[in-house]
């Protein structure tokens, strides 16, 4: 046993190791690139998209009101297009592209404490093969890779002490997906204990508007660009989608119940996330405390997993950010492993219930292990605050 443990050791120091792990991955994401699976998102909004586009002078078509995706995004889908690539191939590989992007953002922030290339390589290999993310575009072409590129890229610069450009990218992130909210605690933090001025954070707006601009040169109104998260939001009432937060507890099959609760709980689960954030914020401002890079690494693997659990109308995907970062507190920290196995295993529970199974996999008994490990990566939080004397 003892040998097999030191071999496995020996295996895991090797760059050749990891470069075949990578070179497996890539394999294994080329195979999946023909399949459809998720059917719904892609024959009812993907493909009519693409056809869309078109059938009507590619860029040219932004200035109909056919997508629900903000611009960022569709500008993705007018280069496929205009390539002319099968558009399940196309889609999935513009995604799978910055899955790598995102590993290696991933990796640059390990790197800051363990300099070595064979870090990068292990990031590398690991990452893409996360299930969510190995799910979420091979399998599901969906494109949750690619906001989330940007947010950990912003998380690398705000580490690397280049906060502007921290808060470009995550302008640039928001721009493709409002989840990037799940990192508003990590951010409100940062600003609160002055490593971000506060009138950076105009860089948000700033880019969202550079990146709806070109839509409405095409002709989309303003009224439809700005209100696009706002129409989102509206698209589905229910408290909960296949995701075991709070809300599980208030979600019943019967749709005309969530139609009642939801006006309800939607702005108390708002309030309850704002005020959360606000007093954790003031608490670990403090200058008495210090902040170091597993400190902050901490409190983004604890963002990305709390903002979920209190939000209202959460989907299966949207723990995307908190799995990866998972992977980024065990990769720093090197212990405490069952806290991202733990998050990883909640998602892809919740990402397998998207299926038939649905009816046979209960959300409670999961809801409970999730509520376990923010409970546990609190308590780790707590006890690795360092206090100056």
């Amino acid at each position: 046993m003892r040998k097999n443990i030191v071999s496995i050791q020996t295996a895991l120091q090797k760059k050749q190791f990891w470069i075949a792990v990578i070179v497996f991955g890539i394999l294994l994401k080329i195979a999946l690139l023909p399949v459809v699976k998720n059917e719904h998102d892609f024959v009812n909004f993907l493909l009519p998209w693409v056809n869309f586009i078109k059938a009507n002078g590619y860029f040219e078509a932004m200035k109909y009101p056919f997508y629900n995706y903000t611009p960022t995004y569709i500008y993705l889908l007018v280069l496929i297009a205009k390539i002319g690539i099968n558009p399940v191939i196309g889609i999935k590989i513009v995604s799978i592209l910055f899955e790598y992007l995102m590993a290696f953002f991933v990796g640059k922030i390990v790197q800051l404490k363990y300099p070595s290339r064979l870090t990068m390589l292990a990031t590398l290999a690991i990452v893409p093969l996360i299930p969510t993310v190995l799910m979420n575009a091979s399998y599901w072409h969906q494109c949750d890779a690619v906001y989330s590129a940007f947010a950990i890229g912003s998380i690398f610069f705000l580490l690397n002490k280049r906060s502007l450009l921290s808060i470009v990218f995550l302008g640039i992130a928001f721009a493709f997906k409002m989840q990037t909210a799940m990192l508003l605690p990590f951010f409100f933090v940062a600003l609160l204990r002055g490593e971000v001025k506060w009138y950076y954070f105009l860089a948000v707006p700033a880019v969202y508007f550079l990146a709806i601009l070109p839509t409405w040169f095409a002709g989309r109104p303003w009224a439809d660009l700005l209100g696009i998260y706002l129409a989102q939001a509206d698209t589905t009432h229910k408290l909960t989608l296949n995701f075991p937060n709070f809300y599980t507890w208030f979600t019943t099959p019967n749709l005309s119940v969530d139609d009642t609760l939801y006006p309800i709980l939607m702005p108390v689960g708002i309030f309850v996330t704002v005020c959360v954030t606000i007093v954790c914020g003031i608490l670990l401002s403090r200058k008495i405390i210090r902040f170091d890079l597993e400190t902050w690494v901490r409190l983004a693997f604890l963002s990305a997993i709390v903002v979920p659990f209190l939000l209202p109308g959460m989907h299966e995907r949207y723990m995307f950010l908190g799995d990866v970062l998972g992977v980024l507190y065990f990769l720093v920290l090197r212990r405490n492993i069952h806290l991202p196995l733990g998050i990883i295993f909640v998602s892809s529970y919740s990402y397998i219930r998207c299926s038939r199974l649905n009816e046979f996999m209960p959300m409670e008994p999961v809801f409970f292990i999730y509520l376990s490990v923010i409970v546990l990566a609190i308590i780790d939080f707590k006890k690795s605050l360092v206090y100056a004397k």
